[in-house]
């Protein structure tokens, strides 16, 4: 039974890797299975002395236990039981981490992982030419919204491109691959695809990412560096000039912040400037406790009036920082931040350190511009590909 548990479990890991970029409903059931196979597998003992020596772990299960108690402050918490779904998954974090999975299976998993996002950002980029109908549309399994790229909605397809550019980077400029013209076929796809569709999170790390890699490799050659970095500006240019997807959002947002959150005069504020000035006035009234687990979307319903946007219970600031802050104050802001840092920590002291730290810092950074550790498909991405950077020994 044991060797059965590890054959099925690694099998699901790599499954994981295939349709954690094309199916929410597919990624549920393997991770149901998963949790199964932990379970199944026993040594809990074990498991819970490693989860307790984690300090990471720890942060994510005060996280946890620090929303359950901000039940107990604040007068509305109707968003509460949506919370309670997304931290539910955090605990996705401490079975990957302490279930066994041997080095071909993590490999297997990246490998997938690249693969399937390779082949979902060729599809985009088709679909996008309207060289092929919307997977939707022929695929009664796949959403035909508009806003769906190939297999996910093009937002968090974007960001899912952008960690596997951040990966395959790191395969060929440390010479990790023996595929390495693969590699580079892929960040080349992957690049397009991140750059013809709205997603900004995407090409904000893509961008970055690429500085950062100019940077490291040729800190100390100037020339070099400064001709590298006009190479990323042209690309930057040629992609305005020649897609009208990034040059229309590239203009909107200057407009935005030369009109001060207008993208033109007499235009409806722009519902993220407005959420993130409002979100900063209400917290800096209630820094220290905030107001309550699941407060956020109602509390803005209800309070910011005529500003020409419909809020929900649901609705988020776009800034996890500032969610996190609003809900359970600067005590529950230290606990989120603490659970990237010692991630960071533990990262950097393994080979190649400085590249695996990339994932966390990457993260770090996506947070800034939503919510993206509540966000289902993207935070499991996270976690997943956390587990193959942290636990992957180079050979």
């Amino acid at each position: 039974m044991n060797k059965l548990t590890l054959r099925v479990q690694k099998h699901l890991f790599v499954l994981l890797g295939v349709f954690i970029p094309t199916s929410i409903a597919v990624t549920n059931i393997l991770i149901g299975a998963l949790v199964v196979c932990w379970l199944a597998e026993g040594k809990i003992a074990t498991k819970l002395k490693l989860i307790k020596s984690s300090k990471w772990m720890l942060a994510i299960f005060s996280l946890i236990g620090f929303y359950v108690l901000g039940m107990l402050w604040g007068e509305i918490h109707l968003n509460a039981e949506w919370q309670f779904q997304r931290l539910a998954l955090l605990l996705v974090f401490p079975i990957l981490a302490t279930i066994e999975l041997d080095q071909k299976t993590l490999k297997y998993g990246a490998t997938a992982f690249l693969i399937t996002t390779f082949i979902s950002a060729l599809l985009a980029i088709l679909i996008n030419n309207k060289l092929v109908s919307p997977l939707g549309s022929f695929l009664p399994l796949i959403n035909d919204s508009f806003e769906i790229s190939a297999f996910i909605k093009y937002n968090y397809h974007n960001v899912l491109l952008a960690l596997s550019v951040v990966l395959c980077a790191y395969l060929i400029f440390e010479n990790k691959t023996r595929h390495k013209n693969i590699a580079i076929i892929f960040v080349i796809v992957y690049a397009i695809s991140i750059f013809t569709e709205p997603g900004r999170a995407g090409q904000l790390l893509f961008n970055l990412s690429a500085v950062f890699y100019i940077f490291y490799y040729n800190s100390s050659k100037f020339f070099k560096c400064l001709a590298l970095l006009l190479v990323l500006f042209s690309f930057q240019f040629l992609v305005y000039k020649t897609t009208k997807v990034y040059k229309n959002r590239f203009d909107t947002v200057s407009k935005i912040i030369k009109n001060n959150g207008y993208k033109s005069q007499g235009s409806v504020e722009d519902f993220r400037y407005l959420v993130f000035r409002e979100t900063l006035n209400k917290t800096i009234k209630k820094p220290f406790l905030g107001y309550g687990t699941g407060s956020f979307g109602t509390i803005f319903k209800n309070e910011i009036q005529n500003s020409g946007h419909y809020f929900d219970k649901h609705t988020t600031p776009h800034n996890q920082y500032l969610y996190v802050w609003f809900e359970l104050g600067i005590l529950g802001l230290v606990l989120l931040m603490l659970i990237f840092y010692y991630q960071a920590i533990d990262l950097f002291k393994k080979d190649n350190g400085i590249h695996r730290v990339l994932l966390p810092v990457s993260f770090i950074l996506l947070m800034f511009i939503d919510s993206y550790f509540f966000i289902f498909i993207v935070t499991i991405s996270y976690i997943y590909l956390y587990t193959i950077y942290s636990r992957y020994k180079l050979e």
